[in-house]
């Protein structure tokens, strides 16, 4: 009966993945502040984490191709610390967050170089128990 319960138990951790959820916000041309739709996103963000432990909470920035490639690696981490640091102020431990900035290198609409595309311009946050 023991051996039962076992092989059951690991089963149901097999089968179960791991819980995560996605958050997305789009950013004006240039721009690295929140909206107030950024920050209601945030908000959603920081009240899906309370009902739970995170592990982490992966913010990435991105861009367009509009700008140059120095310029949008440091807007695509700002973007992503302007997320950060709401989190942090809405009562998230620090310690959970990741941040990256990926400039242009991962498009959700794939362009030609030099071209503004509002897909682009965003922020993902990902949130993994």
């Amino acid at each position: 009966m023991r051996t039962l319960l076992t092989v059951a138990a690991v089963a149901s951790l097999i089968a179960s993945p791991a819980a995560a959820n996605q958050f997305l916000d789009y950013f004006e041309y240039g721009r690295a502040e929140l909206s107030p739709r950024g920050y209601r996103m945030v908000r959603a963000v920081a009240d899906y984490a309370r009902h739970g432990h995170p592990s982490r909470v992966l913010i990435v920035g991105h861009m367009d191709t509009a700008e140059a490639e120095e310029f949008s690696d440091e807007l695509s981490r700002r973007r992503a610390q302007a997320v950060a640091t709401e989190l942090v102020n809405l009562g998230i431990d620090p310690s959970m967050i990741e941040q990256q900035g990926r400039g242009a290198s991962l498009l959700a609409r794939t362009t030609p170089p030099n071209t503004p595309e509002p897909l682009n311009r965003r922020v993902s946050v990902d949130v993994n128990f």
